[in-house]
C-alpha cells in the first residue's frame, strides 16, 4: 500500500477524497501530523496536534452498502492492534469511537466516493497516541500516552493499525460481518448502561442490550423488549 505523508494538511479525508478522483491507483493511505481542520461523524471538528495518529485509508469495494459495518470493523482492527502493541484493552462505543473507561482514545469515519463502476471507501482514523489533551477542554478524551505512562513508537503502530484495517476491511468484504459480531458484542461499551441515541433530530433511549447481526445497536426498553437501532450518535451516557 502505497503512503502519502504530509506534515500539515487541512483533513486526511478530504485530501484522500481528491486525490482519488484524480484516478490514484488503490489502495493508499493518506497520514498527516498535524490535521488543521480535522473532522468526525456529522461534520464535528477534531483535534488533530502533533502526536496523534491521523490517517486516511482508500480503497475498493464492492458497493456502498457496508459503510457503517466498515467503521466498526475498523474498530475492531485498531482495538486489536492496540492490545497487542501496548497491552492497553479499548472497548467499542458504538457506532465508530474507541473508549478507555469512560474516556474516547479514537474515532473513526466511514464515508464512500461513488463514482462510475467503481466505489471507493474512505476510512479516517483519529487516535490519540503520545499528543497532549488537556483535560479541561476535553474532559472525555484521553490518549495512549496517559494510560501507558510513556511515548509510543507512532510508525510502528502506524503499520500494525494500517495492515490490520486492510486485512479486516477484506474479511468483511469477503465473508461478511457475521465474523466480527461475536467479537464486537464482547467488547461492546457502554453495556446495560442508559443511553440516548440521535439521528436526524429524532431520539431513542435503552440499555445497550448489544449488537445485532448486522450491526445495529440493541436498546432494552423498560419492559425487556429490544428495539434495534440503525443509525445515529450516541450522546447521552
Amino acid at each position: 500500500m502505497e503512503l502519502l505523508t504530509y506534515s500539515n494538511i487541512a483533513s486526511t479525508q478530504d485530501t484522500a477524497r481528491h486525490i482519488a478522483l484524480d484516478g490514484h491507483l488503490l489502495p493508499f493511505a493518506v497520514i498527516a501530523e498535524v490535521q488543521s481542520q480535522g473532522r468526525g461523524r456529522r461534520g464535528r471538528s477534531w483535534d488533530s496536534p502533533k502526536g496523534g495518529l491521523w490517517l486516511t485509508l482508500a480503497l475498493a469495494v464492492p458497493s456502498a452498502e457496508t459503510v457503517r459495518q466498515s467503521a466498526m470493523v475498523t474498530a475492531h482492527a485498531v482495538a486489536s492492534s492496540v492490545l497487542t502493541e501496548t497491552g492497553i484493552r479499548t472497548l467499542v462505543k458504538w457506532p465508530n469511537d474507541l473508549l478507555v473507561g469512560r474516556c474516547k482514545v479514537c474515532g473513526i469515519l466511514a464515508e464512500t466516493l461513488v463514482q462510475t463502476g467503481a466505489t471507493t471507501l474512505l476510512v479516517g482514523i483519529g487516535l490519540n497516541v503520545n499528543n497532549i489533551i488537556l483535560h479541561d477542554q476535553l474532559p472525555r478524551a484521553a490518549p495512549l500516552r496517559g494510560e501507558l505512562g510513556r511515548i509510543l513508537d507512532l510508525q510502528h503502530l502506524r503499520a500494525s493499525i494500517l495492515s490490520m484495517v486492510e486485512q479486516d476491511l477484506r474479511m468483511l468484504i469477503l465473508h461478511g460481518f457475521d465474523t466480527f459480531v461475536p467479537w464486537m458484542n464482547a467488547n461492546l461499551a457502554l453495556r446495560g448502561e442508559l443511553v440516548t441515541v440521535e439521528f436526524n433530530d429524532q431520539r431513542e433511549s435503552g440499555r445497550v442490550a448489544g449488537l445485532s447481526r448486522t450491526g445495529a445497536l440493541l436498546l432494552e426498553n423498560p419492559d425487556g423488549s429490544l428495539k434495534e437501532v440503525d443509525a445515529g450518535s450516541v450522546y447521552d451516557w
